[in-house]
């Protein structure tokens, strides 16, 4: 019964069979997060930057960049590790990049 499931997928066009891996659109909207994120951190860190509520719109956007690195770690099969701070980030996004993820 395996044996005639398994010729019967074969024989399925390619079109009709179910995607190896992550959803290539969740991955292009993931990356495109992280790239709109990754911009606007390095707005902020430019020195001549000053908003009002900035240090809470920094802390905002430095959360919202590490959740988006936790959800491309998972939707990449890597290795979510807990906690935040710079060694995490540093950490998620040399994964993320050595698994051929660019943003």
């Amino acid at each position: 019964m395996g044996t005639v499931r398994t010729v019967l997928a074969r024989l399925r066009p390619s079109w009709l069979r179910e995607p190896d891996g992550p959803d290539p659109f969740e991955t292009f909207v993931l990356q495109q997060r992280l790239s709109r994120l990754s911009a606007e951190l390095r707005v902020i860190d430019h020195p001549g930057y000053t908003a009002r509520g900035s240090y809470h719109h920094a802390k905002a956007a430095q959360e919202a960049y590490e959740r988006t690195l936790d959800d491309a770690c998972r939707l990449a099969g890597l290795p979510v590790e807990p906690g935040r701070g710079p060694s995490h980030r540093l950490l998620s996004e040399t994964r993320l990049e050595s698994a051929g993820w660019r943003w």
